[in-house]
């Protein structure tokens, strides 16, 4: 059957967007960004550490405007896929960003996006990209104007009924659909539990993360010594940080959590100890398909060690209670 020659309807994607394990789906105009001169600004500052991927001069351009990476863009489609669970980690495994805890989800997000751009090129004539934390576009500021939530104060999109815990993901589309209202309201208030809980204070001010003082960075992305005066306020995360998202009260607030249990299972934990000694054969077969592997064995390994000291230095503090180290 010839694609139809007027659109789908928007009640129709988000149908078939919640029908492929969405849980939340709006429309977004083709718009330059709002907040590009934040972006900017933070670059300058070098928040961004050592990803300098992010600073590119063609990504930085393309961020400004979605129209830069898919030439006649009118409409953004963006989703969000829960990843919350009631399961805790093994404590032997270290601690684990609830996101990394089962299958990387660009596996899982991207296919699903493919298929539902596919379902609309059905129904009707288009172009369309998908992307799922892999382009050049901001991601959340979208997210926010298509309504799904609001970009909080730990730089986390936020939404009353979802908490924090999910996953975006965008099709942009060069035909024109009816967009949703921005979610412009700000629920954070006067709270600032996710600021203050931070282990190594990584936020400059609200909304302004510097990713050198950051966990998450330091754990996943950076490929060389952790910082003398911060490791020991990495505690027991080995891979990423919950920490900003454990103690947001939306998240407190949340009855959602996932129906998607690859995104945060996985038959096998490595111990901590084991990490240590693990050959290059057992990293991959370990961690295949999974999110760590982005960190590498070396980088793995350097975690795991952290975690093993940190742990050692908790448990003998309690003995020298008293008396100078």
């Amino acid at each position: 059957m010839p694609p139809k020659s007027t659109p789908v309807s928007v009640a129709e994607i988000k149908n078939r967007a919640a029908q492929l394990g969405f849980a939340a789906c709006g429309i977004a105009p083709a718009e330059p960004s709002q907040t590009h001169a934040h972006l900017e600004n933070w670059l300058a500052r070098g928040f961004h550490a050592t990803m300098n991927w992010i600073a590119r001069d063609d990504a930085t351009e393309k961020r400004a405007d979605v129209r830069r990476v898919l030439p006649d863009c009118k409409s953004v489609i963006c989703v969000a896929m829960h990843y919350r669970t009631r399961e805790e980690m093994n404590e032997s495994s270290g601690k684990i960003a609830r996101y990394a805890r089962g299958v990387d989800y660009h596996d899982i997000i991207t296919p699903r996006l493919r298929e539902l751009l596919s379902w609309i090129q059905s129904e009707v004539a288009c172009n369309g990209r998908v992307y799922a934390d892999t382009g050049p576009i901001l991601e959340r500021e979208l997210a926010q104007r298509a309504g799904i939530g609001w970009i909080g104060k730990n730089t986390m999109l936020l939404s009353r009924e979802l908490g924090s815990y999910f996953l975006l993901g965008e099709i942009l589309l060069d035909i024109e659909l009816p967009v949703d209202r921005p979610h412009i309201e700000q629920f954070c208030g006067s709270c600032t539990r996710c600021l203050d809980a931070c282990p190594t204070q990584a936020f400059e001010a609200p909304g302004v993360l510097n990713a050198n003082k950051c966990i998450s960075f330091h754990t996943i992305e950076s490929r060389t010594h952790f910082p003398a005066e911060l490791k020991e306020k990495f505690g027991d995360w080995f891979f990423g940080c919950d920490v900003c998202q454990e103690v947001c009260p939306w998240n407190g607030k949340s009855q959602v959590f996932s129906d998607e249990p690859e995104l945060w299972t996985r038959p096998q934990y490595a111990r901590i100890e084991d990490v240590l000694t693990m050959s290059q054969p057992e990293f991959a077969a370990t961690w295949k398909g999974s999110p760590l592997k982005r960190a590498k064995k070396r980088g793995l390994k350097r975690n795991a060690l952290n975690v093993l000291k940190n742990r050692r230095k908790k448990s003998i503090r309690p003995h020298f209670a008293g008396h100078p180290e």
